[in-house]
């Protein structure tokens, strides 16, 4: 009997030890780095041996390069100097370091952990925030912007956090003094985030995916990134601002006010955008209608004095960098101008509706061309004579998420929930009652909490240069 039970235990173990290895290789790395594993995994051999990997891949400047599944690639590795932040590099690593280490305690794995923190301090810009790349291009390119593309911003802000936290997987894994500079660079971006929140002709808007680094405007990144306000990189950052735990009265300020500008700018109620397949078996996505649902476009146009003053800022950079570029269609070559496609295509008739721009290296004479149209429109002819896409097709509409509700859960759910935190932990408390024309300002806009702008204010709490006032 006891040799049955033995040999049960044995099998049990080995049968374990099976499925966690196979359960690692048909995860993805995100899913590994964020702790789907069971927690005791990440002191196993094969851990080890992944995260022996990761060093070997680490860059001479501290961080990783993205689109790497670690845990499937071979163990060549290649240390050149640049690092990456984007689609969550080098901060996955440092998470999964974190868990080895501290299930290991092997030093090199700290070690390796500290120099990417190091990489994270040096690559923050010094109004805050950082790019997607370190060291920077230095030639003026979309990757040397302040990024919130693809959640980059957030991903550094929540690991420097939790560092600054000393807890779970970073208890005690750097020292005091780093944890004190993380919370420094923290801080220093939730400012550039207030900084960098979008003037839309004296309403407080929402963000783009970039952001100039001194003048804080919104910019482009590829091609079909167009400057404007984006529905999905303001959603996610509002959710992530909206669980920090005692925000300054300036950030909550700038949430109420994004909140309201994102909820009055969708492209369509009662609507969601649905994948399928079209007539001609394609894979495809179309707006459909669906109560209590809403729609955003990725890039929504500037508009209005701003929007304009903006997008010229935008057009004269393409014209002083001068590049052209060519297209032959039926035995005809056209040259064109990036700032020839911009500034012909741009219509300003079309402010606060989603923009849309193709990124194909056959189609290079499409770049930064402005388009309005989501869903299949007849092609027509251009000032060249070329004939020309005017909407998406098919597989730029599933290739790209140009179209979605990204910001109705934190409207509808999140929101109303911070809202109700706030109003709990402050209410007027701590607020001294002001007469309006002895407290308020009447040269400043006044905002209620709402974030919407008020002109003749009536009892309640207002917000104005970032204050609190209560009207009586």
């Amino acid at each position: 009997m006891i040799r049955k039970l033995l040999f049960f235990a044995v099998f049990l173990l080995g049968f374990a030890t099976n499925m966690s290895a196979q359960s690692a290789s048909s995860m993805k790395w995100s899913e590994i780095c964020s702790g789907k594993m069971p927690a005791n995994w990440y002191g196993s051999e094969e851990a080890q041996q992944i995260a022996d990997k990761v060093l070997k891949y680490q860059k001479k400047s501290g961080g990783w390069m993205k689109n790497i599944e670690f845990h499937k690639a071979d163990d060549t590795g290649g240390a050149n100097e640049h690092s990456c932040l984007d689609n969550g590099a080098t901060t996955m690593e440092m998470r999964f370091l974190a868990k080895v280490y501290q299930k290991t305690l092997v030093e090199k794995y700290k070690e390796s952990f500290q120099k990417a923190l190091n990489m994270l301090f040096t690559a923050e810009k010094g109004c805050g925030g950082w790019s997607q790349y370190w060291p920077l291009s230095g030639n003026g390119s979309y990757q040397d912007y302040i990024t919130f593309n693809d959640d980059l911003m957030t991903n550094v802000m929540k690991i420097l956090r939790d560092i600054a936290n000393n807890k779970g997987d970073f208890a005690n894994i750097t020292d005091d003094t780093n944890r004190a500079k993380c919370q420094t660079s923290y801080d220093k971006a939730v400012e550039v985030i207030i900084k960098c929140q979008v003037d839309d002709n004296g309403t407080p808007a929402a963000w783009c995916a970039q952001h100039d680094t001194i003048t804080f405007l919104p910019m482009e990144g590829r091609p079909h990134e167009l400057p404007s306000i984006s529905g999905y990189e303001s959603a996610s950052l509002l959710s992530y601002l909206m669980t920090i735990e005692q925000p300054s009265e300036a950030l909550q300020n700038t949430i109420h006010t994004a909140i309201a500008w994102l909820d009055a700018h969708k492209y369509k109620e009662d609507a969601a955008v649905e994948d399928f397949t079209n007539a001609s078996g394609e894979a495809d996505r179309r707006i459909v209608e669906k109560a209590g649902s809403a729609v955003w476009g990725r890039f929504i146009q500037l508009g209005g004095e701003t929007g304009q003053q903006n997008y010229d800022v935008f057009f004269k950079k393409l014209k002083n960098r001068g590049k052209s570029r060519s297209y032959t269609q039926d035995g005809k070559t056209y040259t064109y101008t990036e700032y020839e496609l911009a500034t012909k295509s741009y219509n300003p008739e079309k402010a606060y509706q989603p923009i849309f721009a193709i990124y194909d290296d056959k189609l290079q004479h499409l770049y930064y061309r402005y388009m309005y149209h989501y869903e299949d429109t007849p092609d027509s002819v251009d000032w060249k004579g070329c004939t020309v896409p005017t909407s998406l097709n098919a597989l730029r509409r599933t290739k790209y998420q140009f179209m979605g509700s990204w910001p109705l859960k934190v409207i509808k759910n999140e929101y109303p929930k911070w809202k109700q935190r706030m109003e709990n932990q402050q209410g007027t408390e701590g607020f001294t009652p002001q007469e309006v024309k002895h407290g308020l300002s009447d040269n400043a806009r006044l905002y209620c909490l709402q974030g919407v702008q008020v002109t003749s204010p009536r009892k309640g709490i207002y917000i104005q240069n970032g204050k609190k006032y209560v009207v009586q």
